[in-house]
């Protein structure tokens, strides 16, 4: 199909370049030039949003059957709906959550970079010198928000706890003079290092501005509950991931599989030396003191990441199609307050490679293997990375579908499929390895029956797992702790995640089952025909999109 002819096409390459107007990540994809150094987050351009997706969903519905690029009409129709729906219920308005807040986006767009003597240095401190006004634009939003509730169908303004970690978060930021914290080459003159200096204090003066907003004007007004109800948690999960679920299958689910994985695990453990009432635990202490899984240092930590993610490309071979581009990608170990591992794709054009990104808590070089496999796996190959560069290699998908549709169910569900694919191509190694597998999947089941019940209040089963019946952020945590002995601080971490972000940490799992049903029905059908890499190839060929749309093309199509 000529794609200059195909009307679903032109509808899209419109869209985009409105957005371009405003987005500097739209500009790169469709290779337009920049509005600016950060993107409009202002309130005016989000409404103007909500009504620009309104009139692209009108015109692909005027369209006749059957007419254009079926795979991008079906993906473009559902993701605009739903990030409608986001608009309705107030949440993308009042957006004041840990990870994902717009002025998140701003830290994101400077994180991990460096001022150059070039133009790409030029680049960065212009981004540095327009932090001020960027996140004057989020403190608009988030008043516009507050002025008109009376729109949405749940709060114009976040629950006191999230408004107390964003600020929290903000001025950890300012104390630290994080933007001032940018590297810069030896290179670079005086005159720049000047503009960083003083960017970088505006910068710390909008952000405590920010706090003050969080915390004396919202704070006083802003719900108390947590949860946002059923109501809204339905329509929230729906655009999360795309697709409407049965909630309350989905929380059998989940239970279903706390309670399979959790014996798994204990079994394994007693097999690796655990014993005692918490097995897991014991084995665990075995495995974080033996120096077979043991890494010392930053160096030794980035050495056995590169090496890992190496061996990685070559195994998967025989199961995917690799694009030459899956190399192109950096591991970097960063100090935070927490360790995680979390990618981060490269931009549209390219310009700085994808990352792999294994964070340490400050001052504490140490980290043990057997559990992060499973993260590297999630994040970098066969997950995100391995996703991301495929998507892109794709010249006929639209360049909305191959850089701007992000949606977490597909995303994050193809990225917990890939953890245990990993297991299926040998890349779990040994009975350690595969116990930090089952301890993901383990958190994983947690976050599907916390963040439902949180939100809907739903009783917790009488089925041995939890002495009580009551959901609180409190109990959440404690299963984190326990089931997937997690780190008190990023257990709490987690359970603040799930109540600013609700439907969100359904993805995974959610999204994981759909890939999974969808290649046992191929493999149903084709029988010995079937191939696991013409599978992927022809799964990844359709893009990015939600789950709904996803699973008619996979299943039925």
């Amino acid at each position: 199909m000529n794609p200059a002819a195909d009307p679903v096409h032109r509808i899209a390459d419109a869209y985009v370049a409105e957005l371009a107007l405003h987005e500097p990540d739209a500009a790169q994809a469709a290779g337009l030039p920049s509005p600016g150094p950060l993107a409009d987050i202002g309130p005016g351009w989000l409404q103007r949003r909500y009504a620009l997706q309104g009139e692209v969903l009108a015109a692909l519905h005027a369209l006749p059957a059957g007419a254009g690029d079926p795979t991008l009409r079906a993906a473009l129709a559902e993701r605009l709906e739903r990030e409608r729906l986001l608009f309705d219920t107030g949440f993308t308005p009042r957006l004041v959550a840990g990870l994902a807040s717009p002025v998140h986006l701003i830290r994101y767009a400077i994180e991990g970079l460096r001022v150059t003597p070039d133009a790409a240095g030029d680049e960065l401190v212009a981004r540095l010198e327009a932090v001020p006004h960027g996140v004057a634009q989020y403190i608009d939003t988030l008043r516009w928000a507050r002025d008109n509730a009376e729109r949405f169908s749940g709060t114009g303004v976040a629950p006191v706890r999230q408004l107390d970690t964003l600020a929290g978060q903000v001025e950890l930021w300012v104390s630290a003079d994080w933007f001032g914290s940018v590297p810069i080459d030896e290179a670079v003159d005086a005159a720049t290092r000047a503009r960083v200096r003083t960017a970088a204090d505006r910068a710390g003066a909008a952000l405590t501005q920010l706090v003050s907003v969080l915390r004396d004007e919202l704070r006083p007004i802003a719900p108390t509950t947590d949860g946002v109800g059923a109501a809204v948690y339905a329509d929230l999960a729906a655009s999360m991931l795309g697709a409407r679920i049965d909630l309350a299958e989905t929380y059998a689910y989940g239970w279903a599989e706390l309670e399979r994985l959790t014996a798994e695990a204990r079994a394994l453990a007693a097999q690796l030396g655990g014993s005692g009432p918490d097995p897991v635990r014991a084995a665990a202490e075995i495995l974080d003191a033996d120096p077979g899984y043991r890494l010392e240092g930053v160096d030794a930590i980035r050495a056995w990441l590169e090496r890992r993610v190496d061996e990685t490309i070559v195994a998967l071979a025989p199961a995917f199609d690799l694009p030459s581009g899956i190399r192109n990608v950096d591991c970097v170990v960063a100090e935070a307050s927490a360790g995680v591992v979390y990618y981060t794709p490269a931009p549209p054009d390219g310009s700085v490679p994808s990352r792999i990104v294994w964070t340490i808590p400050s001052g504490v070089p140490v980290a043990a293997t057997w559990q992060e496999v499973t993260s590297v796996h999630h994040e970098g190959l066969p997950g995100h990375h391995l996703q991301f560069v495929v998507t892109a290699s794709y010249p006929d998908l639209h360049p909305w579908q191959r850089h701007l549709c992000h949606i977490h169910g597909y995303a994050e569900g193809w990225a917990h499929y890939a953890e245990q694919l990993a297991d299926e191509l040998g890349l779990i190694r040994d009975p350690a390895e595969r116990l930090g597998l089952l301890l993901g999947q383990i958190w994983r089941s947690v976050r599907i029956v916390a963040d439902i019940g949180l939100h809907t209040g739903w009783a917790i089963p009488s089925n041995g797992l939890v002495p009580e019946t009551d959901w609180s952020p409190e109990r959440a945590q404690r299963m984190l702790i326990d089931f997937a002995l997690m780190e008190p601080h990023l257990a709490g971490f987690e359970v603040d995640r799930y109540l600013g972000w609700p439907g969100q940490a359904l993805a995974f799992k959610v999204g994981a089952r759909l890939w999974h049903d969808a290649r046992a029905g191929k493999a149903a059908a084709e029988g010995d025909a079937f191939s696991l890499r013409t599978f992927h190839r022809d799964a990844l060929a359709l893009g990015p999109m939600g789950l709904e749309p996803l699973r008619a093309r996979l299943l039925d199509g």
